[in-house]
């Protein structure tokens, strides 16, 4: 558990780089980890020891009870112990808790967790909206990964604010699911790479065009960490066939995420009092929306922290 703390500083500056910095990501949201490696990453960048991207944390999500994710069973017996799933709104209360008491910065929930290939277990309902209550009474953003329509319903009437995924199974969906998020302010990450090879793959990028064009909030993510390819090229292809322009793609990366994390005050834009996070492309995002992923400079606060001629 305390491998950050204690890994060469060299070392976590290249693997951050490899997954963050090249590719011009100067803030990152992890939606799940275990919050003294993520704690110790974030010390020792902030410390200066380390040179990477600011880093906000979920720290450990909560899942339904008996509803750990098929695809993390092989998650040592001594991690999946301490994964909550609480069966009480006192308990999920006390995993929110433990969380931000650990230095969480968002709490995550699982409203809708692949339990078994083809089924979703929902978090039960009285559980989420006790988490999403004790989250937002400490001015806490809820992320979710709600899967299904099932799992949307939750995190609907739990009041969470952040979709960590797209709705993935289509089962039941209907455009009437998109106006209800955005009567509910509800803002949407796709993660379209992580279902690029779904059967369901045109309906999850019409639900994401359809929410963008009725003016619902789209924030950029990647689920990078679970997937192994860092590159994020894909995933600003998809959001284009998805119907998304260059500018809503950029605001996606900056003033989208800035405002719905009430930092546009500070962050998002290049203005005269921000803290220059800045990065230059090599080649213009305008006529190919992968051209996002071709950084020649990445400054974080003023400072170079990647450049490509130096790689």
């Amino acid at each position: 558990m305390d491998r950050c703390a204690t890994q060469p500083a060299e070392k976590l500056t290249t693997q951050l780089s490899d997954i963050f910095t090249r590719y011009g990501f100067t803030t990152v949201v992890d939606t799940g980890s275990l919050l003294p490696n993520t704690v110790a990453i974030r010390n020792r960048i902030a410390s200066g020891e380390v040179t990477g991207p600011r880093i906000l944390t979920a720290g450990v999500p909560l899942y339904p009870p008996d509803g750990i994710p098929y695809y993390l069973s092989d998650l040592p017996p001594e991690i999946r112990k301490i994964l909550p799933q609480p069966t009480t709104p006192a308990a999920a209360i006390a995993a929110v808790d433990d969380d931000l008491a650990g230095g969480a910065d968002i709490i995550k929930l699982f409203t809708g967790s692949w339990i078994a290939r083809g089924k979703v277990k929902p978090m039960p309902l009285d559980v989420a909206t006790a988490a999403a209550e004790e989250a937002h009474k400490h001015g806490k953003l809820v992320f979710t990964h709600p899967s299904n329509v099932a799992g949307l319903e939750v995190a609907l009437a739990a009041h969470v604010d952040v979709l960590a995924h797209s709705i993935e199974d289509m089962r039941g969906w209907n455009s009437s699911y998109l106006t209800r998020m955005k009567a509910a302010n509800m803002t949407l990450i796709p993660t379209l790479k992580l279902f690029s090879s779904d059967d369901d793959l045109p309906g999850i990028l019409d639900e994401v065009g359809s929410y963008q064009r009725m003016g619902g909030q789209i924030l950029f993510g990647t689920d990078v960490g679970y997937l192994p390819d860092y590159d994020p090229s894909n995933e600003y292809s998809l959001m284009s066939r998805a119907g998304l322009t260059p500018m809503q793609i950029l605001a996606s990366l900056t003033t989208a995420p800035a405002g719905r994390f009430n930092e546009s005050a500070s962050r998002g834009r290049v203005a005269a009092g921000m803290p220059a996070d800045l990065v230059v492309l090599s080649a213009d995002p305008a006529t190919d929306a992968t051209n996002f992923a071709k950084v020649r400079y990445t400054v974080r606060g003023g400072r170079i922290v990647y450049s490509a001629s130096a790689n």
